[in-house]
């Protein structure tokens, strides 16, 4: 169950990347706009993250 987890946290966050290289090309953003954008970037960071982090916790665990 965690890795369908996981991997729908990282299939988010390739959406959202995927968007705001969008809007980055595209013509000049609003200030909501650009704060949406980058509140929607943190929080995939931070989930991309916490995968990293938590499938490095899992192979330590099998290397003991």
């Amino acid at each position: 169950m965690s890795d369908a987890i996981e991997n729908d946290l990282i299939e988010s966050a390739a959406v959202v990347l995927a968007l705001v290289n969008a809007m980055l090309d595209g013509p000049k953003l609003t200030a909501d706009e650009s704060w949406f954008m980058l509140r929607r970037t943190a929080e995939c960071l931070t989930d991309a993250l916490n995968v990293a982090e938590l499938r490095g916790e899992r192979l330590a665990a099998e290397d003991d």
